[in-house]
Order: C-alpha cells, then structure tokens, then sequence
C-alpha cells in the first residue's frame, strides 16, 4: 500500500539505496542527480569497450534497477566515447578455444550474459536514457537500442559492425531490430556501415540530435524535468504495458491494462487525483535536481 502522502515508498531515503556507492566498481562512475541515477561508462584504455569486467560491473548496477530508487537512469561514457563494443582482445582469446565436449561453452555462457544485461535493461522500471557522444559500436549500439530515449551529437559516431569483425550482432539483434526494423537493421549491419548522430535520427537509433555538449546536457535537463513530474509506479506500469503490447493479443492486452489502470487509480490515482482537484503539484512531483 502507499503511503497516505502518495510519496512512494522507494523515494523514502531511510528505503536505502541499492546501486548506489558500489565500492568494486572501478571502470564507471556512478552518481544520483535528482530524479536521475547517472552511470559513466569509465576505461579510456579500450574507449569504453564492453570487456568482461566492464560488464560485471554495468550488470551488477542494472540488477538492482528494480528496487532503486532512481526515476532515470542515464548511460553515457567518458573520454569522448560512449561504447567502442566488444572487448577485441576477450574475442581473439576466445576465438582460440575449442568448443568443450561436455558442458557449457564458456563462450556461450559469456556472450548471454550480455543479453541478459540488455534484458534486464529493457524491463527496468525506470526510463533509460542513451547520451552519445563518440563512438557508439558494436555492443554500444545494443545499449543505444535497449534504451528508451537516445540523445545523440551530432558528430556520434555509429556502426553495427560485429560482420566487419567476422561475427554476427547476436545478443543485441532483437533490440536492433525492435529499434529498426528487420530490413534496416540488415542494411546496416551487412554492410558494416557507419554514420553520424543525424544519420542516426534518421534510421530511427537515435530520438534526440545536438550540435553541442550544452544543447545535450539541456534535452536531458528536459527530459529529467519531465521525470520528475512524473508518478514513479505509474511511469513503471507504463512501460511494463507497452512492453507487452506487441507480444500477445490485443484484447490480452487491453484487459491487463483495465486491471493495471483500477491498480493505478488506488494507489498513486488518488494523490494524483486530489492534486488536480486542490490545484496543487502532486507529492511525487520534485525538481529534476
């Protein structure tokens, strides 16, 4: 049940603070802005590569989404990069292994477990947003089309280039293609093209282009004011509903929603609803810093 102020439990202080602080990350940085919980991928060595540790320490960060108490989580990268892709020298290490008889092919096992970081990215509560600046490649672009929103510069740098390398886009595809469409998506990635931030709008991977670091930084300024205004388990149930809409019947669907909807008038509805009423901002409503 909430609480009689409609303030959600989780935007509590004393609720704790799952993702935040964690002391074995040393390639992002993490900090909370508002509303906003702001992850920086941080290896300038490899340009922001998703290497085998960069992955274990962005999964650990994307398995707590659910009980943070963050409205926003924002992915962008340090040193001029957002993700070069995949970690080339965990490829070529892998590329000289044999298959094992018996078992779990660790290569197998390694490579899902980046799909299980984007899965888990796609269902978070909280709206995901992609700055971009530099490269976005590979893996980066999985993480661009995992997101809901994607602000980009406009002299990003973009490619699908895992055939390029000789592999194919397996744990991002359904998300590339999702954000794409199939016929674009095999375009880009067959042809290993590359292409800037407008480019990028215009093939539907990015939603928001800028010519500049500050016209960037005021879209997510937008963006996380509009957050803020925004009920939390509302903007949750939200996106949960969309995330099914393509995946069973319409009616399936619309009854979900009417129970969704009844769930939501009792909880949040009736702080959001009093509001209106009294002409006044609701409780959940903060500034976005």
């Amino acid at each position: 049940m909430a609480p009689p102020s409609g303030i959600p439990a989780s935007d509590n202080p004393a609720s704790g603070n799952p993702t935040s602080g964690n002391p074995t990350a040393s390639l992002l940085r993490i900090e909370r802005r508002g509303v906003a919980l702001l992850v920086t991928l941080d290896d300038a060595a490899t340009r922001n590569a998703m290497s085998p540790a960069m992955l274990g320490e962005l999964a650990a960060v994307v398995a707590g989404l659910a009980r943070d108490p963050a409205r926003c989580l924002v992915l962008r990268g340090a040193n001029g990069a957002f993700c070069s892709g995949g970690d080339i020298a965990s490829f070529a290490s892998d590329a000289a292994t044999t298959p094992p008889m018996t078992g779990d092919d660790p290569v197998v096992t390694a490579n899902r477990a980046f799909g299980t970081l984007l899965q888990q990215l796609d269902a978070a509560p909280q709206l995901v947003v992609s700055l971009v600046e530099g490269p976005a490649f590979g893996g980066g672009c999985g993480l661009v089309c995992a997101s809901d929103v994607a602000i980009a510069l406009a002299d990003a740098r973009f490619a699908l280039s895992e055939t390029t390398l000789g592999v194919a886009p397996a744990q991002i595809s359904p998300f590339v293609v999702r954000r794409l469409g199939v016929p674009r998506a095999r375009w880009l990635t067959m042809t290993g093209a590359r292409f800037d931030g407008r480019a990028a709008l215009t093939h539907g991977l990015a939603d928001i282009v800028c010519d500049t670091a500050g016209e960037a930084e005021a879209a997510l300024a937008d963006i996380l004011a509009g957050v803020a205004r925004c009920a939390p388990r509302a903007n949750a149930a939200t996106k949960a509903l969309y995330a099914q809409a393509d995946s069973q019947p319409i009616g399936v669907t619309l009854d979900g929603a009417a129970r969704t909807f009844a769930d939501a008038l009792r909880d949040e509805g009736r702080e959001g609803a009093a509001a209106f009423l009294a002409r006044r901002r609701p409780a959940w409503a903060q500034d976005a810093e």
